[in-house]
């Protein structure tokens, strides 16, 4: 594995940083941070979906039809997707 290839940019100390990558050039990353999984509804009626301003930004809910007509909350309407 390679050691590293100087990355464009710097750290507070003014140095380029070396990052780490695979056999084939591939950039190694670490994540972190909270990625909670988004929410889906799904009920048999447009009756039964929830206000967009009580549920997460991202939440989805879909109807158990044909079609499975689905809409995303953006935190304050339901938006048609």
């Amino acid at each position: 594995m390679a050691k590293g290839i100087p990355l464009m940019g710097r750290g507070p100390d003014g140095k380029a940083k070396i990052i780490n990558v695979d056999e084939n050039g591939n950039v190694k990353v670490q994540l972190s941070g909270n990625n909670a999984p988004f929410l889906a509804i799904r009920k048999a009626t447009l009756a039964e979906r929830p206000p967009a301003d009580s549920v997460p930004v991202g939440t989805t809910f879909t109807l158990t039809n044909e079609n499975l007509d689905t809409w995303i909350s953006d935190g304050t309407n339901w938006v048609e997707v």
